[in-house]
């Protein structure tokens, strides 16, 4: 039920825009079947009426028409295949666009679990396979039809004894090819799957190729690729082998038709039942009936490959949406960014306990920070902020308002998320600083000086035009924070976020940027996450988690008196010199 309804989804994307040219690619096709059964007919006058009567005007009159017939009907397969081309590949985009501007949309438990190989592979090699479903085939089959139909009549016509003989081999010929195109679109699918997950193996180790090296994990990707690739291989050599023998048992049967066609015809020329014409005609026109019937069988074989990488790319775009979007949902125009969790629980999905009834406050015009050993939920708090999960209990607002009564998109512009996992594109400084918006050029100067990285910029050779390479391979660690972190001032969105924003930076470099971009956050509400302690030693209030808790809440110095949990904290990372600073 479900492949019907797919297919019905597809052919309305294909049909939508593309009206007028399917109407008009439907009558060349059949004008040229048309004009193909014509010329057996023209093949038969020529010998049996021409050239028998040594009629040289005949001859040339009937000659002429074949090869105006032969020309217009290239011509118009020509515009044929132009105008297939281009639906079809307004179709791919189309369902390209459609399924890459739905990803975004789903919820991290989606992006936690998604296979960067697979959906790769399935934008490729499964659209491709769609692709290839176009209106041409849909087309075919009916034209096919008409053609096997109408060759038929005409094989009636001339030799129905002769059909008789003919049908029985090609009934053998269609089944035989039937039932090792159902073993060869089996063996394909499974092909498909395991290049899939290939795919992604090769697409995770050349991502982090430098990681790879460095971690001495080369040995454990050969390990697992060669055994996949030996695998797939395998399957490859038995589906050569499938095809090879589908065609030499279809070459074989072929064989056996032509050689029947001729003896038996020629048996019938002897004996004057039949013209040399018609013998010729008549195995065009056998050509006209096998060859539009295998062309039905292969295409249903097609169809239902199709209809697999149809179902796989509409399975993600019914992927459901848990983060819904009201597009009608609040839009604040004095938005401030004063943010609260109320009694807030979450976990991710089969997994325990992340957050349990946890309450903040982060404030506009202050910084609130972060503390906690890795895993006590710090980075989860900043995607629930982000709406990247929806929280189990509680609720989150923000200027008093829940989040998630937000419009999605407009609370989203109004966050920035400065990570450790920096996103930089194999593109300019400049696009990467922008993100293609339109920036004065003068602030994007003035801010890369603050972040201690308009120098270094300014002496590439090309300056701000400099192509950084795929993830900024080009760049160090602390290069990109800066970038990331210039970014986020550019965007002048109401709530900053730093996760780790500075762990690539030295501390004296790290304390020279902090001071030198406070003034950009003054009438912001910033959230510093943070492992090392120097970074938040300013902060208005620091939120102390362990285990999804707060365990202790305060500014610096409170906390240090305590002498608790952020105290140990201090004490590990050796920084009795601020403890003696404060005393």
């Amino acid at each position: 039920m479900n492949n019907k309804k797919n297919i019905r989804r597809f052919i309305k994307i294909l049909l939508r825009h593309n009206k007028l040219g399917l109407c008009v690619a439907f009558f060349i096709m059949l004008t040229v079947s048309i004009l193909g059964l014509l010329q057996p007919q023209l093949t038969k006058m020529i010998l049996d009426d021409a050239i028998k009567n040594s009629n040289i005007e005949l001859l040339i009159k009937l000659a002429t028409i074949y090869g105006a017939i032969s020309i217009l009907s290239s011509l118009l397969n020509v515009i044929l295949q132009y105008m297939y081309s281009k639906m079809k590949k307004r179709v791919s985009i189309n369902l390209k666009i459609k399924l890459l501007k739905h990803i975004p949309k789903l919820s991290g438990d989606y992006f936690t679990n998604i296979k960067t190989g697979n959906i790769l592979s399935m934008v490729e090699n499964d659209i491709y396979t769609i692709e290839s479903f176009g209106v041409d085939i849909l087309f075919s089959v009916i034209v096919d039809t008409f053609t096997a139909i109408m060759a038929l009549f005409f094989l009636i016509k001339m030799q129905s004894s002769l059909l008789i003989l003919v049908i029985v081999l090609q009934i053998l010929l269609i089944f035989s090819q039937s039932k090792f195109n159902k073993i060869i679109s089996r063996k394909t699918l499974e092909i498909r799957n395991d290049a899939g997950n290939i795919s992604n193996i090769i697409e995770e180790y050349i991502s982090n190729i430098m990681n790879v090296v460095i971690t001495k994990s080369i040995f454990k990707f050969f390990k697992d690729y060669l055994k996949k690739e030996k695998d797939i291989i395998n399957k490859f050599i038995k589906l050569d082998v499938i095809i090879s023998g589908n065609g030499a048992i279809g070459s074989s049967l072929g064989g056996l038709i032509t050689a029947f066609i001729y003896g038996y015809g020629g048996y019938k020329i002897i004996n004057r039942e039949m013209t040399f014409g018609e013998l010729i005609a008549f195995q065009q026109y056998i050509g006209m009936l096998i060859g539009p019937c295998l062309r039905i069988i292969r295409s249903n074989t097609m169809i239902q490959r199709s209809v697999a990488s149809i179902n796989r790319v509409f399975n993600i775009v019914d992927e459901p949406i848990s983060i819904k979007q009201d597009n009608k949902g609040y839009r604040c125009d004095n938005f401030k960014g004063d943010i609260s969790f109320n009694d807030v629980s979450f976990s991710y999905k089969d997994n325990n306990k992340i957050l349990d009834k946890i309450s903040l406050k982060f404030e506009n015009g202050k910084v609130t920070a972060l503390v906690g050993a890795s895993g006590c939920g710090k980075s989860t708090i900043a995607k629930l902020v982000y709406r990247l999960w929806d929280v189990d209990e509680g609720n989150i607002t923000i200027d008093d308002v829940p989040i998630n009564e937000y419009n999605l998109k407009h609370i989203r512009s109004k966050i920035s998320i400065v990570t450790q996992d920096l996103l930089l594109f194999d593109d300019t400084i400049l696009n990467n600083l922008t993100l293609n918006r339109n920036i004065d050029r003068d602030y994007v100067d003035k801010i890369c000086k603050e972040v201690d990285i308009y120098d270094f910029i300014t002496n590439l050779p090309q300056e701000f035009e400099t192509i950084v390479g795929e993830k900024g391979v080009k760049l160090s660690g602390g290069q990109k924070q800066r970038i990331a972190i210039a970014r986020a001032i550019l965007s002048d969105s109401k709530i900053v976020i730093f996760d780790e924003a500075t762990s690539a930076l030295d501390s004296l470099s790290q304390k020279h940027i902090s001071e030198n971009i406070d003034k950009y956050l003054k009438d912001k509400t910033v959230v510093k996450i943070a492992h090392r302690l120097s970074t938040i030693k300013d902060a208005d209030t620091i939120y102390v988690i362990d285990k999804g808790k707060v365990v202790e809440e305060g500014n610096f110095e409170e906390l240090v008196e305590k002498g608790g949990y952020f105290y140990s904290f201090i004490k590990e990372q050796n920084m009795e010199a601020d403890i003696d600073s404060i005393a």
